[in-house]
Formats: structure tokens, C-alpha cells, sequence
């Protein structure tokens, strides 16, 4: 009979800590991700017939900074500011006779939806972290999301042609040397892993295609389709706590 008394005993306490945990992430709802990233851009300028070596023609780096609020404990909400550099050069023998070259800087902002489909139901992936006081849980998490939005790029190109002693191609009607804004709309998928209460390190790989043929500088006569690039990232990322209210808390309150 006493045996059978631990049984509900057990349950009870299993349930209370599903539900402690549950109850857990509404303390924790902003993060700050700080990121670089290495951008790769498609468009009228690059190997155009040459699909994978295209991917790493012209590489750059990108910074920026993603400030998130979590709606629900799987969806957030999220802004994305980003300085973002992209460049290209086509063939030397191209097939339309164009030996261009661009290098372009752009400012990025938007806000993006996010989807997580591992990690924010139960301590799975964890490890056991200890303190003072013992073990702490929910540390060293594996989490996976799907994320996509809508962004504007303010973005200013500088072409040269290698033809012609690097010097602007101003006479050709496909050439853009003003700033030019598009919407951009990004399609990706994250993870990230918690190191302490505070931190966590992730990693992200997106596609971003945008509404515009002119953010290289250069729409061709040729092309059939708007620019796009893709970025891949590494962040720190910096968890805040909130109040019962939903207001974030600043002054240090982990242990």
C-alpha cells in the first residue's frame, strides 16, 4: 500500500516541474543577437554560367544587430539591422562582352517572424550546469528555428570597368551610381545553444531576394530576374529577463 502511495506522489511532482518549466520562458522573453556574417550576392554583375563558383565570387562581410521579443514560448518576433557589403566581378571573357567589376555598401532594416521547432519544449539537449546552489537547469540548449520576414535595403554601388582602365561606365544606360532602396524579403533557418544563463552562441543561413535589379548598381538588358543574395552568420547572443509585467530588467538578477 505504501508503495503504491509514491505513484500519484511522483506524478504531482513531475507535473509541477513540466509546468515550472513551461511557465519558465515568460521571464525571459528579449534577446539581443550581435552578428557577422558573410555575404554572397547574386546579380547582373558575376559568373552568371558558372552557378557554384558565382556563390563565392566577390564575398563580403556584414554586421548587424537582431533584437527579439518572444510572443509565444515557439514564435517570436524579431528586428534585423544590418550594415550589409556585397561586390562582384564578371569573366574576363564574357559572352556579352562586359567586363564589369562592384563593390557596393548597404544599410538593411526589417522585422522577421521566427519558428521554433526544437528546443523550447521540455530540457532536451541539456546538459547539467552547477553552481553554488547546485544544479541548474535549462543551460546548454540545442534550438532550432525557420524564420522569414520583410526588410528595406538602402543600398550604393561603385562599378568599374575593367576595360577600360577601371575607369566608371557612365555612358551606359544600365548603370546606377545613386542610392537605391527595395524591399528585400529573407527566408532562413537558425540555431542556437546556450552556454550560461546570459549567453548563447548561434548560427544562421538565409536567402534574401529583393524587389530590385539595380541594388549592384547595374541592371543588364539581359536580365530576367531581380538581385538576391545570401548570408551566412555567426551570433553572440544576449538573453534579458523581464517582469510579471513583460518590462525587461537590466540589473543582474542570475545566479
Amino acid at each position: 500500500m505504501k508503495n503504491k502511495l509514491w505513484i500519484p506522489i511522483i506524478a504531482l511532482l513531475l507535473l509541477t516541474s513540466v509546468d515550472g518549466y513551461g511557465q519558465r520562458w515568460k521571464l525571459r522573453r528579449y534577446e539581443l543577437d550581435m552578428y557577422v556574417a558573410a555575404t554572397s550576392f547574386h546579380g547582373d554583375i558575376g559568373k552568371a554560367n558558372q552557378h557554384f563558383a558565382n556563390m563565392f565570387n566577390g564575398v563580403r562581410p556584414s554586421f548587424g544587430v537582431t533584437p527579439r521579443f518572444f510572443i509565444k514560448q515557439n514564435i517570436a518576433v524579431a528586428v534585423d539591422l544590418a550594415y550589409v557589403i556585397y561586390a562582384g566581378k564578371d569573366d574576363e571573357v564574357s559572352s556579352h562582352g562586359r567586363y564589369y567589376s562592384f563593390n557596393s555598401h548597404a544599410f538593411v532594416h526589417g522585422i522577421r517572424g521566427e519558428y521554433y521547432i526544437l528546443g523550447t519544449q521540455g530540457p532536451s539537449f541539456s546538459g547539467g550546469v552547477y553552481n553554488r546552489r547546485g544544479m541548474v537547469n535549462n543551460y546548454n540548449k540545442l534550438y532550432l528555428y525557420l524564420y522569414g520576414g520583410v526588410s528595406g535595403v538602402l543600398s550604393k554601388s561603385t562599378i568599374k570597368d575593367l576595360n577600360n582602365g577601371g575607369e566608371e561606365p557612365i555612358n551606359n544606360p544600365g548603370y546606377n551610381n545613386n542610392m537605391v532602396y527595395s524591399a528585400v524579403f529573407p527566408l532562413g533557418v537558425g540555431m542556437k545553444f546556450s552556454i550560461d544563463p546570459r549567453w548563447s552562441v548561434g548560427f544562421e543561413m538565409g536567402y534574401n531576394f529583393s524587389m530590385s535589379d539595380e541594388l549592384d548598381g547595374y541592371a543588364s538588358e539581359y536580365s530576367e530576374y531581380p538581385d538576391s543574395y545570401y548570408n551566412i552568420s555567426v551570433k553572440g547572443i544576449y538573453k534579458i529577463r523581464n517582469d510579471k509585467n513583460g518590462r525587461p530588467v537590466f540589473k543582474k538578477l542570475y545566479r
